[in-house]
């Protein structure tokens, strides 16, 4: 039912029953203790309406609990069923209807509505908006019981093909951080979180993992943030629809640029601010504060990881890397049917494994993080390395020793970072291009050389001013090369 406001929405708020339900109010009983009890008050509930002014809908909830729009029309009908007049009477200016939406729209506007991640059905106001979430998250109920599929997968993915060290890492980075998630979500917290990047052979299971395991305890929502993330999509209300954010072997540019520009998006999207702009096509921006968990599952092969963000320390301690492996799945799944009865069964041990992970997992000492992500971030050290000859400083470290080749035939060479860029230009402009992206990133990318191959690369000031030692190679007697870092 709607109702009436006696006072303004700023202050504390009086409201009156509406019209169907003031018939009721004359029946009234004393309980065992004497008090007055309204009888209508227990069977009638009292539901309101609200008006999106943007889009001129009513906002109604349905027998499902849903909140739908709809038209003055329509609204009118509905109110009609309810037993308001909707034709004046004798005298009357207005009908008790159109009373009715004139006291929503004036008290019960909002700026947006929709399913909102993290939120449970409601009216909502933060921040000067209002906003009306129209549907729940569909959260699991925990319940004690076993799952050895699930533990199996996992095992599989993170385990089997790794040495101990680092399988058991993976195991409690990806349970942690699970573990960590869902606390925050049943919480109502918003939990500063890493992204989470699996990296794999294909058809290896890490989507399946992504997909039938994190979605399910996060709330069952997700969204593919492909067009938001990567390609620039401005309208990202799907987002804002779906507390699980991936991406899945995606297929996009790899250069320096639109790689750093990546890891400023995953930057703003785990640790940035905590409130964000929705915008909805044909409407305008709104700000709200959602609820966000990102996965990217990608192959492990260097063309495949380009993708990601290189490890510098604006984006290292942000992303979780972990390697999957090929398995023996504990049952087959080659045909349709199979797949399916493999996912049914995954999906009867989502329970237990959410009652598992909340009242029996515990995340070791050393892979916590008590002072923000609670899970400690991790990088497969294969991974990290592979990532890590992908970017600009280790790009720019061989165009060093090509542009320069000459002069370090000598020794050490003194330069600045602007005559070094120059060098690297005349010698391969294209390359040069796609590392030089902005002013000044030749001295950082020297900087990081000076942190990751302190033998190649120092800082150094000379009469001529702020410049850079570089030094040649070293090469061990055995005749491999090396960077003597």
């Amino acid at each position: 039912m709607s109702s009436s406001p006696l006072k303004k929405r700023d202050g504390p708020r009086e409201e009156v029953p509406s019209i169907l339900e003031k018939s009721h109010l004359h029946i009234i009983k004393p309980d065992a203790q004497g008090k007055s009890i309204d009888l209508a008050a227990l069977e009638v509930e009292t539901v309101q309406d609200y008006y999106h002014s943007p889009s001129e809908k009513f906002l109604v909830k349905n027998q499902a609990g849903r909140w739908l729009p709809h038209s003055a029309g329509s609204f009118k009908r509905i109110l009609a069923a309810r037993g308001i007049k909707t034709k004046p009477g004798q005298g009357e200016p207005l009908s008790s209807a159109d009373l009715e939406i004139l006291a929503i729209q004036d008290e019960y506007d909002v700026t947006g509505y929709g399913p909102l991640c993290g939120r449970n059905a409601g009216f909502i106001e933060e921040g000067g908006t209002r906003f009306l979430v129209t549907e729940g998250m569909n959260l699991i109920a925990p319940q004690k019981g076993t799952c050895p599929t699930i533990h199996a997968v996992l095992k599989g993915l993170f385990v089997a093909s790794e040495s101990e060290e680092i399988g058991n890492a993976q195991m409690h980075i990806f349970m942690g951080w699970l573990k960590s998630s869902v606390e925050s979500l049943r919480a109502g917290r918003r939990q500063q979180q890493q992204a989470l990047a699996i990296c794999g052979e294909a058809d290896c299971g890490k989507s399946l993992a992504q997909h039938l395991i994190v979605t399910p305890c996060l709330a069952g929502r997700e969204a593919d943030a492909y067009r938001t993330f990567l390609r620039g999509n401005d309208f990202n209300s799907n987002l804002f629809k779906a507390e699980h954010l991936f991406l899945d072997d995606c297929q996009c540019s790899t250069s320096i640029k639109d790689r750093l520009a990546f890891g400023t998006i995953l930057k703003t999207h785990t640790v940035g601010a905590s409130v964000k702009g929705l915008h909805a096509k044909g409407r305008d921006e709104i700000n709200i504060s959602p609820w966000w968990r990102i996965t990217i599952t990608l192959n492990d092969s260097p063309e495949a990881m380009m993708i990601l963000p290189p490890l510098n320390e604006d984006i290292a301690d942000k992303i979780i890397l972990l390697r999957a492996s090929r398995f023996d799945f504990p049952e087959p799944i080659q045909t349709s049917d199979e797949k399916e009865r493999f996912a049914a069964k995954i999906r009867s041990e989502i329970p237990a494994f959410i009652y598992w992970l909340l009242n029996a997992y515990q995340i070791p000492e050393e892979h916590a993080d008590p002072r923000r992500y609670n899970i400690a971030t991790f990088h497969h050290p294969e991974l990290k390395e592979s990532l890590e000859s992908l970017s600009p400083e280790s790009e720019l470290l061989e165009l060093i020793d090509l542009a320069l080749a000459d002069d370090l035939q000598h020794g050490p060479v003194w330069i600045t970072a602007e005559k070094l860029e120059e060098r690297i230009r005349g010698y391969h402009a294209r390359r040069a291009d796609q590392i030089f992206t902005y002013r000044q990133s030749c001295g950082k990318y020297l900087h990081r050389l000076s942190v990751k191959h302190p033998k190649r690369v120092t800082k150094a000031r000379t009469g001529q001013g702020n410049g850079w030692n570089i030094h040649p190679k070293i090469y061990d007697r055995g005749g491999c090369g090396g960077c003597g870092g």
